[in-house]
């Protein structure tokens, strides 16, 4: 008798975020320095050095990896120009978790401010374009105060203060990405 196959692998969620990276191997060093990633699989493509595809776990969530594929249409933030979402992670102390993520090489996009939905948080860009919010909650904030508190806010546009726009600079390995996905 086989043993039932779960469908969700052990350790996922229902939803697993999947962003599309130039170089596998740099992103993972990356995360790792930045926000103490730990790597769980990497897979090789054709010439076996090349990752094509990997997940890492930061704190108790899973993300996967994927390397850029042109040819599939499948292109990182900083190779169109702009991004569309980003990971917002929450973090014991989010004043060492941002200078921690700089000190990696993150850029600043909005700085660290004081939010009035009781969170302390800033966003960061990773060197494939990807944001990434980091925030520490700083108060219990009833649903009732945070739409007075938001009404209040935007109704004096208060701005926060953006460091750093879409694109970063970024390098982009030179090598070709087709011949790494001939045989995945």
């Amino acid at each position: 008798m086989s043993k039932k196959v779960s469908p969700i692998p052990r350790g996922y969620r229902t939803a697993t975020p999947c962003l599309t990276v130039f170089d596998i191997d740099s992103a993972v060093a990356f995360y790792q320095a930045a926000f103490g990633a730990e790597l769980l699989s990497r897979q090789a493509g054709a010439d076996e050095a090349v990752a094509v595809h990997a997940t890492i776990k930061i704190g108790n969530s899973i993300i996967a990896l994927n390397r850029e594929a042109p040819e599939l249409g499948i292109l990182s933030p900083a190779s169109l120009g702009a991004s569309v979402s980003q990971v917002h992670l929450y973090v014991d102390n989010v004043d060492t978790s941002w200078e921690r993520a700089l000190e990696a090489g993150a850029v600043v996009r909005t700085e660290l401010f004081d939010a009035y939905w009781g969170d302390r948080s800033g966003t960061v860009i990773d060197g494939n374009g990807h944001l990434w919010s980091i925030a520490s909650k700083i108060e219990n904030v009833s649903q009732d105060e945070v739409a007075r508190r938001a009404k209040a806010w935007y109704s004096t546009e208060v701005e926060t203060p953006v460091a750093a726009e879409l694109p970063v600079e970024i390098v982009v390995p030179e090598e070709t990405l087709a011949d790494d996905y001939a045989a995945v």
